[in-house]
This record gives structure tokens, C-alpha cells and sequence, in this order.
């Protein structure tokens, strides 16, 4: 009930079912809503549906609660609706007398509220115009007024506040409390999962709700029929309620209204694209090059009026354009209904085809593809009303984004996403399909994930993919080709890292002897199969037999591909690492240079090699007994991968333990025990703590320990890493082995060590 005293006028709205105070912005709305000595105007901003008029109705309400002079609330939608809605409030106050034009009476209500001596607020709700607003705002006295709009230029007539969504605990207690679905009824993921679909926007959880408890679903029930139907069969309008339409036909509404403007065609075109790209935004960069046909300035104007009429917002630094998923699935709908879904999924495969980086992953992009990933899987989600025939165009930027998410070293999710990706190709092309391009696409799928778990060192789930790949190039090609020779010798390698050398020494020699046979000594394949046989004697600990083919390998490099091609560059990098490992360390650190002086000359300084080669090279110095000359490199090498890769890349986790080693050997104890556990941690957070490398941190770690005198703790420690090694990688591989003799070494040791050989990292 009004205050004694307290005029109310208008279609002041009630307080809805489950109402969410949304504390954070009524505080907000609060603070710019301070009297200020003249009257004060504030506008709550915001997309469609998402509760600015019932943010504004509960600021009314507890004006009236304050027991302040006038509540007046004034629809201001179309032209004309303010001068009625202060004619109104004339006519209650009793100052419009005989008057009989309504703009007269408009004004004086205006004058009558510049000249009251108590607080008194004005609400003029979903404003159209800004212009026309402007003449009827009170300029004088204590009257606040509090504007609602989806344009943002109302910003300019006083203080914003910008309304976004709910939270997501704030929707799922709304959409519980309104469809009366308990937390007996169901767990609270599935409220989750619905809340985040619709995007926690107010309107669409109303109605959501609404449907639900009328027709008594369950959330997943419902969260299944809206993900396979058009939106607004999955919403509807609330009987009862104020929001005059759906939120898809409100949307749509919206949507075609910013489509009347200035650059209409340009507008609409940018409206679709967004909405076929990812939901946490489009670049601005990449916007530009989906529209190359139309000028810049254009694009910056069009991304202006969509941001004025609240259909996309942009990031803080303005250099991303955020359209809400559910602004994005109503344009999809509309696409679908015109039959125009598919010519805008094929023009968007090209554009994002075209966004590709022109790098084969050795250059530090850290953040150079613009979530060009999210942007090809949205894509493809977005295509689902049309079938699997019409996807099957995106499966080549489906195994494309497989690769951007190793190259990004995003493992898990790289590992993730290339099952995915297998399963779409054997599902699209069934064993049933015997042609070539069915089974060469399905072999690139499977060769994609493979490489996915041999970047994340997953080889056990490696082995059977690399095993099925030469079977079908073999099938596809002949076992002859090059290409089935490459996938045998990526059969050996993947063998070797697995732990399983005699079966990689087995494949390895033989496919030697098939390249020489097939291609000679001095093809490429050769000289590749003839590199991985000398890394798995390595392996084996046969270092004579290492050696002598390392050398061999960079003489016949040199003599045929010449001294700068990679390949020749990776063998010199190669006989470098088996000098130092062989106790020639001198020799190392002198090709090691030779080598970054001649990757210097050849590549860009983004290019990882140096990263690769010269932590390779800090480990040669540190054995030659230049340690602090390694450290000082390895601290650089550490600060520019952590810049140019991120601080959970990889290459930046290999770096930093070696750094941890060098340390250890320089006898900073302290130091290197802080960075082993650092890396132990980091390895096991990012790459999992049974994987290999994280093992490896482990084990250095204790060693280090017991280099520092402390014993029992490095016992303690060796002790779990043996038995996980173990479990791992089994009980004969070179590194468990080596694992239990550190441990021997350990309980036999009965006075500090300063001087251990730490294994590989």
C-alpha cells in the first residue's frame, strides 16, 4: 500500500513470482540516484528481457515505501506516451485545471514536479526516443527520474547503470521458485545446465519456467526440446505478466528493427555472422575480415548500432563484440525459417577458413587465433538443424581445430575434442563408405587425435591409433608410398615414447631398410627413419651405437636436403644432445651455437626452436661446468616462453625445471626445491599426475632433497615415484629402472650428496 500522502500514478508493475533483488545493482541504482542538490536522472540499460523494468519497479516500490510525495510511472515506448502519462499526472496532482491540450498540462505537471519541496520520483519506462525524453525531464527541485531503455544513448540525459543477466545462482533460484521444480525433483547441475543455455536471461527463465510448470517437465526434459525446436515454440508468453510478447518474437523484434537503419544490408550481414560464431565474442579484427567487401568505418558504425540498440555489447578494451546466445539462436531461427541457413554456414566456413594462421604451430601465438577454435565449433554447432550431409563440409575445420587447440596446448581439451571429431567421421562416413575420400578424411580425424594424445603424452591411447594408421595408408596408398612410410616411422616413435622400445627398435630398423629399398639413402624418409632408429638406441641406453648413427645421420642431412634445411638443422640439434649425454660437453655447446646462430639467420624470433634448442644448450653449459652462464639463459628462455606461450605451456613447464636442475647443481638448494615442487605441481595440474614428465618432476625433486641432506623426506619421495613409475609405465622401462637406483642410492647414503646426475626432465 502507497504511504499516506504518496501519489501514485500509472501502471506501476507488482513485485513478480521469485523476484531477485539483485542487491549489486539496486546499490548500484541507489548510489546514482543520490540527490545531488538538482534533480537527478538515471537510466537503467540493457538488452531485452533481462529485468530492467522489474529493477525499476522494485526501486518504485520502495520509494513508496519511503513515503516520498509522487511515484508516477510513464510508459515511454512510442512517440507521444510521455506527454499522456504527465497529462495524467496533471490531472491527479490537480494542476491541469480547464486546461485542454495535453502538452500544456504535460508541462505543467513537468513545472508542478520542478517545484515540490519533498523527494518525488518519475519513471519513465522502455524509452524509444532519447530526444523527445529530454524536453520533459524535470530540470529543477527534488524530483529523481529513472528512465528504462534498450537504447544506450539515453546514457547521455544522466547517470547509467547497466542491467546484464542474472546471476547463475539468482537464476537457478528463480527458475526453481517459479516452475515450483524442487531440488528433490532434480539436481542442481540440471538447473545449471539449463540456466547457462538460455543464457541466465530474466525474460527467458520466466517463461521457461512457466512452460515447465504448466506442462510438468522436468528440466532436462525441457532443456531437450529447447536445444531441437525453434525458440518460440520453447517459450512463450506468461498470462498474467506485463512483457507483452516472447522473448523470441521481443528479440525478434529488436533484432529487426536495428535492421531499418543506417547500412541496413551491412547491419543484417554482421548480425548473422555473429550469431553463427562463438557466444564469448567475435574479434573486431575478424568481423572486418568476414566483410571484406565493406569498408572499416562501415563495420565500426554497423558494431555501434547494434551496441546502441543492445543486441551485442563489447568487451572492456572494445576490442570484442559479445552478442548473448540466445540473441544469436533467434537469428539462427530466422536464417532456418528463410532457408538461408546453410548458404550462411558455407560463406562462414570460408571466412573462418581464411582466418587460419599461416603457421605450422612452431611460431609463439599465444593468443593470435581470437578463439578462432570456439568460433569453428559454434559453427558446427550451429549447423546441426541441417543434418550431417550438410556438415560434412566442416569436418575439414573440425580437424583443423583439434590442431589450434595442440598448437594453443590446450591437451585436454585438444584430446577431447579429436574423440569427438573421430566419432563425427565414422558416423558421416560408416564403414559401408568405400570411397577414398570417405576413408582419407577419417584417416586425417584419426591422425588427428593421435597427435592430440602424443602432444599430451598419452601414448598408451596413441599406440592403436598410429597401428590403424599404417594399416590404412597401406590400404589407401600401398606399403610403399612415402606416406606409409611416415606413418610407420610415426608408429616407431610413438612405440619408443611409450616405453615399448624393443617393439620400436623392431619397426624402425625394418622401415629403414623399406626407405633405402624404396627411396634410397638419401630421401627424406630415409634420413627420417634413420634419426628415430638412433633415438630409440638412446632410448635403450646404447649410446655407442647412438652416437655413431647420430653422426652418420647429420652427414647425409648435410651431403643431401644442405646445412639449412630442417631437417638438417634437427639432426646437428640431436648430436648435440647425444655429445652431452656421452660426457662431451665442450663439443655440444659449440654446435649448439652453431645451430641458434644459423636458426637465427633462417627464422623469425618467435619461433620456438629457440625455446626447444636453447634450454638444450643451458643444459650442455651447465655439464661443462658453466652453470651460472646456464641459469642466466634459463631465466631468459623462461620469461620469453612464459610471455610468448603463457605460464602453463608446455615448453614453458620444461623450461622452468630445467632452470630447477641448474640450480641444484649450482648447490642454491633452497631455490631449486621451491622451483621442483613449483614444477611438480604445474605438471600435475596441467598435465596430470601420473603422466610421465610429471613423474620425472618427482623424481628430480627427490633427488634434490637428498642432495640437501634431506634423507628421509627424499626416500619418502623416491619411494612414491618408483612405485608410480611402476604402475605407469611398467617395471622395465629405462626411466622406473633408473628411478630404483636412485632409490637405492638413497637408503644407502649415509651423508649428504652434492653430486647427482638428475634424470631427463
Amino acid at each position: 500500500m502507497p504511504a499516506e500522502g504518496t501519489l501514485v500514478v500509472g501502471p506501476l508493475p507488482q513485485e513478480p513470482l521469485a523476484f531477485q533483488e539483485r542487491l549489486r545493482l539496486m546499490e548500484e541504482l541507489d548510489r546514482a540516484m543520490e540527490l545531488r542538490g538538482a534533480s537527478t536522472a538515471c537510466a537503467l540499460t540493457g538488452g531485452r528481457g533481462v529485468g530492467k523494468t522489474q529493477l525499476a519497479g522494485a526501486y518504485a516500490r520502495s520509494r513508496i515505501e519511503a513515503g516520498w510525495r509522487v511515484v508516477a510511472w510513464i510508459v515511454a515506448e512510442e512517440p507521444g506516451q510521455i506527454i499522456a502519462g504527465l497529462d495524467e499526472l496533471a490531472e491527479a496532482a490537480g494542476v491541469k485545471g480547464s486546461i485542454q491540450d495535453a502538452e500544456l498540462a504535460a508541462a505543467a505537471a513537468r513545472q508542478w514536479l520542478e517545484r515540490l519541496p519533498e523527494p518525488s520520483l518519475l519513471v519513465l519506462d522502455n524509452v524509444g526516443d532519447p530526444d523527445e525524453v529530454r524536453e520533459w525531464l524535470p530540470r529543477l527541485g527534488r524530483t529523481r527520474t529513472l528512465m528504462t531503455s534498450t537504447t544506450r544513448s539515453v546514457a547521455h540525459l544522466g547517470a547509467t547503470v547497466d542491467i546484464g543477466m542474472f546471476s547463475v545462482d539468482e537464476a537457478v533460484a528463480f527458475l526453481r521458485e517459479v516452475s515450483m521444480v524442487g531440488e528433490p525433483e532434480t539436481g542442481t547441475a540440471a538447473a545449471e545446465e539449463l540456466v547457462l543455455e538460455l543464457g541466465c536471461m530474466p525474460l527467458a527463465l520466466a517463461q521457461a519456467a512457466w512452460v515447465i510448470r504448466m506442462q510438468g517437465l522436468a528440466f532436462t526434459e525441457y532443456l531437450e526440446r529447447f536445444r531441437h525446436r525453434p525458440t518460440k515454440e520453447a517459450t512463450w508468453r506468461v498470462p498474467g505478466e506485463p512483457y507483452p510478447s516472447g522473448v523470441a518474437e521481443a528479440l525478434l523484434s529488436a533484432i529487426a528493427h536495428a535492421e531499418t537503419g543506417d547500412h541496413s544490408e551491412t547491419v543484417r550481414r554482421a548480425t548473422e555472422y555473429i550469431s553463427l560464431m562463438s557466444p564469448s565474442g567475435v574479434h573486431r579484427d575478424d568481423l572486418r575480415a568476414a566483410m571484406p567487401d565493406r569498408d572499416a568505418d562501415e563495420i565500426a558504425a554497423v558494431v555501434g548500432q547494434l551496441t546502441e540498440a543492445c543486441l551485442v555489447t563489447l568487451s572492456l578494451d572494445g576490442g570484442t563484440v559479445v552478442m548473448h546466445r540466445l540473441v544469436q539462436r533467434i537469428v539462427r531461427d530466422r536464417l532456418q525459417d528463410d532457408g538461408r541457413l546453410q548458404a550462411r554456414m558455407e560463406e562462414m566456413a570460408t571466412i573462418l577458413s581464411g582466418l587460419l594462421p599461416d603457421t605450422d604451430g612452431t611460431l609463439m601465438l599465444n593468443d593470435g587465433d581470437h578463439g578462432l577454435t570456439d568460433h569453428i565449433l559454434a559453427l558446427w554447432a550451429a549447423a546441426e538443424p541441417l543434418g550431417d550431409a550438410a556438415r560434412r563440409g566442416l569436418l575439414q575445420l573440425r580437424r583443423t581445430a583439434v590442431w589450434l587447440l595442440v598448437n594453443r596446448a590446450e591437451l585436454d581439451r585438444a584430446c577431447r575434442l579429436g574423440r569427438e571429431v573421430l566419432a563425427d567421421h565414422e558416423r558421416i562416413f560408416p564403414s559401408s563408405d568405400s570411397s577414398r575420400e570417405a576413408k582419407e578424411e577419417t584417416l586425417d580425424a584419426r591422425e588427428s587425435l593421435m597427435r592430440a594424445y602424443m602432444a599430451a603424452e598419452q601414448y598408451a591411447s596413441a599406440v592403436p591409433l598410429a597401428e590403424q594408421s599404417v594399416v590404412d595408408h597401406g590400404g589407401l596408398f600401398g606399403p610403399d608410398d612415402r606416406r606409409t612410410l611416415e606413418a610407420v616411422n610415426t608408429l616407431g616413435y610413438v612405440l619408443e615414447v611409450a616405453g615399448r622400445l624393443d617393439e620400436a627398435l623392431t619397426v624402425h630398423t625394418r622401415n629403414l631398410a623399406d626407405s633405402i629399398r624404396v627411396n634410397g639413402p638419401g630421401h627424406e624418409t630415409t634420413l627420417r627413419a634413420q634419426i628415430n632408429l638412433a633415438s630409440t638406441f638412446r632410448s635403450q641406453g646404447d649410446s655407442p651405437r647412438a652416437l655413431v648413427l647420430f653422426e652418420k645421420n647429420v652427414a647425409d642431412n648435410e651431403r643431401c636436403m644442405g646445412p639449412d634445411h630442417r631437417s638438417t638443422l634437427n639432426a646437428r640439434g640431436e648430436l648435440a644432445r647425444m655429445y652431452e649425454r656421452v660426457g662431451r660437453s665442450a663439443e655440444a655447446v659449440v654446435l649448439y651455437e652453431s645451430l641458434l646462430a644459423d636458426l637465427r639467420r633462417l627464422y623469425p624470433d618467435a619461433h620456438r626452436s629457440f625455446l626447444w634448442w636453447g634450454r638444450y644448450q643451458a643444459q650442455a653449459l651447465q655439464s661443462s661446468g658453466r652453470t651460472e652462464e646456464a641459469i642466466d639463459e634459463l631465466e631468459r628462455l623462461l620469461e620469453r616462453s612464459e610471455h610468448g606461450l603463457g605460464s602453463d605451456h608446455p615448453e614453458t613447464l620444461s623450461i622452468r625445471i630445467f632452470l630447477a636442475r641448474a640450480l641444484m647443481t649450482a648447490r642454491q638448494y633452497s631455490n631449486a626445491i621451491a622451483l621442483f615442487e613449483r614444477c611438480v605441481a604445474d605438471r600435475e595440474r596441467v598435465l596430470g599426475p601420473h603422466n610421465r614428465r610429471t613423474l620425472n618432476a618427482r623424481r628430480n625433486l627427490g633427488l634434490t632433497l637428498l642432495a640437501a641432506g634431506r634423507r628421509s623426506h627424499a626416500i619418502g619421495c623416491l619411494e612414491s615415484v618408483l612405485a608410480d613409475y611402476e604402475r605407469a609405465i611398467g617395471a622395465h622401462h629405462p626411466f622406473t629402472e633408473g628411478a630404483r637406483a636412485d632409490l637405492v642410492r638413497a637408503r644407502a647414503a649415509r651423508s649428504p650428496l652434492r653430486r647427482l646426475l638428475l634424470p631427463a626432465p
